[in-house]
């Protein structure tokens, strides 16, 4: 029996990655003995790196030698039977040349596309900007009767994200339970003020026994700096990590805080309970792009057309979160259990 070949393509944003991964699941569960292939933006490529379902992993960069580079790559593989373009920017249209496949299914319109292969809802096409991301990828898994059963996303970690985390609690002290306030996002508009985190951190010192870990990366250390936060046993900081390091790290967290930016759609991922902050929601509507189909007590949104999120009630979310769980209850994830989500490929 001939086995079936996919490529699947994901160059854009942290949390238009993620998004695929329910169909990377489901698309293995209904072809078990395919090859799939996935070409991913690079700086998110090791959060793909353990997931059981890929063969061949292609790190992605839009600058045209390395577009080049990975074209010839694909030259030598075999024809794929289907390409899927979860997500890709328009500089992805170069490409082209080197995909050997018919069809090259796609869901944004791309005029490199053939208009044949861009699906939309049957019943209403013109809709298609209303579906969550993670709807619009299943459409095109619908045109070779792959259903999408299951919509949690999922991570896979491996032991060295285990050795990193137990070294990193060993070098700081950080016991759990914890909570991780991410300060930083993709844009500065999308930003919550750094009072609001510092307000946020003293009631949870006050109120709660949670540690505390603000986390991000080295290009927001100034946001750090701008908290002034108090000095205490119980706050931390994961500031250097991989990202594959800081995923494993907000696995472990009780709560995730997050502005609406890549680490978010990690706390959907790995089922830990988050609070999305949408500061502006043409910067993305929740309803479209934040959790899917998931627990409104774990995982809530809080959002506001013109910035001024308060937090009263992102505190009074995170009571609900807190109390929930001081009762032994705890997230049902969707599809994978958050344990089954840590196991190595």
């Amino acid at each position: 029996m001939t086995v079936q070949k996919f490529l699947v393509v994901s160059t854009t944003g942290m949390g238009d990655c993620l998004w695929g991964t329910p169909g990377l699941r489901e698309l293995k569960k209904a072809f078990p003995d395919a090859q799939i292939d996935l070409i991913v933006n690079n700086a998110w490529s090791d959060l793909f790196k353990d997931n059981p379902h890929l063969q061949k992993i292609y790190p992605y960069q839009n600058r045209w030698y390395a577009q080049l580079l990975l074209g010839i790559k694909l030259l030598l593989r075999p024809k794929y039977d289907h390409i899927f373009i979860f997500h890709a920017n328009t500089d992805f249209g170069r490409m082209k040349t080197f995909l050997k496949s018919s069809p090259i299914w796609n869901h944004q319109g791309h005029k490199w596309c053939s208009s044949e292969f861009n699906v939309k809802p049957e019943k209403k096409p013109q809709e298609v900007s209303n579906f969550h991301a993670i709807e619009r990828r299943a459409l095109m898994l619908k045109e070779i009767n792959v259903e999408l059963e299951q919509s949690q996303m999922e991570l896979f970690f491996g032991d060295c994200e285990k050795k990193a985390f137990h070294d990193y609690s060993d070098k700081t002290g950080l016991k759990k339970p914890f909570v991780v306030c991410h300060i930083g996002a993709s844009s500065v508009d999308r930003l919550w003020e750094s009072k609001n985190f510092f307000d946020l951190a003293n009631l949870i010192l006050k109120e709660t026994s949670l540690n505390i870990v603000f986390g991000g990366n080295k290009k927001e250390l100034e946001i750090l700096k701008a908290l002034n936060l108090p000095d205490s046993e119980r706050i931390f900081f994961a500031f250097d990590m991989t990202i594959i390091n800081y995923a494993y790290l907000l696995s472990q967290a009780s709560i995730l805080v997050s502005n609406n930016t890549g680490p978010m759609h990690i706390g959907y991922a790995v089922n830990t309970p988050t609070i999305g902050i949408f500061q502006h929601v043409g910067n993305g509507r929740p309803d479209l792009v934040g959790p899917f189909k998931l627990d409104k007590t774990f995982f809530p949104v809080v959002s506001y057309l013109d910035g001024n999120t308060s937090v009263e009630e992102v505190w009074k979310k995170f009571l609900a979160i807190y109390q929930a769980t001081e009762q032994g209850q705890k997230p049902t994830p969707v599809g994978g259990s958050k344990d089954e989500s840590q196991q190595k490929a």
